[in-house]
């Protein structure tokens, strides 16, 4: 079980890291609801596949190709992992270096439920932004 759990996670961080929203966008259920990270360190939730690569497709991935590499990953439960990731990018003279954590359910080999957080919100909103 860990090893699916484990296989889901680093397919849809490769994908990512690949600007590869088709593959990522597999990994995720339909009704996938994410809690993610704001400016203000809040969260919103989005709800369903469509509205979380929404989401992405606006940090224009493709052009600004971050890196993004898992730097640990701890099953928690039958069904959840907890992983955390290092962010690096440059986009228009700017770099950013942070790091999240993401605890995410997954059923069938899909994410059905990620909450994230991030270290530093406000860098990444205003890198992301400008």
């Amino acid at each position: 079980m860990q090893n699916d759990l484990e296989t889901t996670v680093r397919r849809f961080i490769e994908a990512f890291d690949a600007a590869d929203l088709e593959n990522m966008a597999a990994c995720l259920a339909e009704n996938v609801v994410a809690a993610v990270t704001q400016r203000d360190a809040s969260a919103i939730e989005l709800h369903g596949r469509a509205a979380y690569m929404a989401n992405i497709a606006a940090l224009d991935i493709i052009t600004v190709r971050p890196r993004v590499r898992i730097t640990q990953i701890v099953r928690i439960s039958q069904d959840q992992v907890l992983f955390m990731v290092d962010v690096r990018a440059t986009r228009k003279g700017r770099k950013l270096h942070n790091h999240a954590a993401f605890l995410v359910t997954i059923t069938n080999g899909q994410i059905q439920r990620i909450w994230m957080v991030e270290a530093l919100p406000e860098e990444s909103d205003t890198f992301w932004k400008s």
